[in-house]
């Protein structure tokens, strides 16, 4: 189920029209709302529609979705003149088909964009700031895509320390996760 699950999405869906389109009704303005994207990238080991979802720019185009004068769906993605970014707008940034090439996620783990230090992470990032600067300054842009930086580093500790701290519980024969001793009484009692 699970390797079932992965290729579906995983297997080039950019060649695949149904991924976003539907099977059944062609529509573009479908393929334009954020929900499109809701079928594969959310869950949990998928977090970008709740973040999204969550975000400043999700609750913008949660609240004035319904309006076309705020999203005009009609209106292909490089005319488009929406009051908020959909995850489209920036992914298939100008209508084109490719969505990693605007992507901010390069590892697993949902670790965004942090620079590695080599040539093509400033392209990355670079490219990245563009797009934000379509209605930001790239001050701003910038200042946020640090901001993931630093905190994608500091995750990249905890998550080091956390697997350090599971593998000296096993060593030291504490592997069981719940000890039947210290199990809750789901009555609410301990």
């Amino acid at each position: 189920g699970d390797t079932a699950g992965c290729t579906f999405c995983h297997t080039s869906s950019e060649e695949r029209c149904s991924t976003c389109h539907q099977g059944h009704l062609f529509n573009p303005v479908v393929a334009r709302k954020s929900e499109q994207c809701k079928a594969c990238h959310w869950g949990k080991d998928h977090r970008d529609w709740e973040a999204y979802d969550i975000s400043i720019h999700g609750v913008v185009y949660q609240t004035n979705k319904w309006d076309p004068t705020q999203f005009d769906l009609s209106k292909k993605l490089s005319e488009a003149d929406y009051v908020g970014p959909t995850c489209q707008y920036c992914h298939l940034r100008g209508g084109h088909h490719n969505v990693q090439r605007l992507s901010t996620v390069y590892t697993s783990m949902g670790m965004s964009n942090a620079d590695r230090g080599a040539p093509l992470w400033k392209e990355k990032r670079d490219t990245w700031v563009s797009v934000c600067d379509d209605c930001h300054s790239p001050r701003i842009a910038r200042e946020n895509l640090q901001a993931m930086h630093e905190a994608c580093k500091d995750a990249g500790l905890k998550y080091t320390e956390t697997f350090k701290v599971a593998e000296n519980l096993m060593l030291d024969g504490m592997g069981e996760p719940m000890p039947k001793d210290l199990a809750p009484d789901w009555s609410g009692q301990h």
